[in-house]
């Protein structure tokens, strides 16, 4: 079963379990749609209010988004006899475990091959960006060519203004047989 911390979700969290109650019955009145609200009102009644909660539940489980979560925990919060000193103590005791039994990698020569470049399998992205912009500047350099194929992909990406690309693709294929024009006559 997962323990879950309330005083860790809402800030000068009363420690009476009816001023714990009151105050969620409260911010769940004020935040109906809320489902971390709704989520923690609907455990704190399960757990201080069974009927309240039995007479409640068929309509607010419903605006629960994990159900089977809100099953397998239980609420945790500080008591009169339990203060936040306590949870440091609780914390700096598991860290001293923790630096007693340092967790390590250990290396498997046998599952590592030395020969093999890894680096090659990975898979690279080759990117390419499109734009109108970038288009028209390659139709302006005089990659018309490019830019239509830029133009192509633009349609395919944007089919609502394909009649627009159209027309652009048009407009370079024009500008291209207009500059043949002028270069002929030189």
């Amino acid at each position: 079963m997962k323990k879950i911390e309330i005083n860790k979700f809402f800030e000068n969290f009363p420690i009476e379990p009816e001023s714990q109650l009151a105050l969620l019955q409260k911010y769940h009145e004020k935040y109906p749609a809320s489902h971390f609200v709704t989520f923690f009102y609907l455990k704190m009644l399960q757990e201080k209010s069974p009927k309240v909660y039995e007479a409640v539940k068929s309509k607010l489980l419903l605006s629960i988004l994990n159900r089977s979560e809100f099953h397998n925990c239980k609420l945790e919060y500080f008591t009169a006899n339990e203060t936040e000193e306590d949870k440091i103590d609780e914390i700096a005791f598991l860290a001293a475990q923790l630096q007693q039994n340092i967790p390590k990698i250990k290396f498997d020569p046998s599952k590592h091959n030395a020969d093999i470049n890894l680096a090659e399998f990975g898979e690279i992205e080759d990117i390419e960006f499109i734009s109108e912009t970038l288009a028209m500047v390659y139709a302006d350099q005089g990659y018309s060519g490019k830019a239509i194929q830029m133009i192509k992909k633009l349609i395919v990406h944007y089919p609502e203004k394909n009649t627009y690309f159209a027309a652009l693709i048009e407009k370079v294929k024009n500008s291209v047989s207009n500059n043949n024009l002028e270069d002929s006559n030189y």
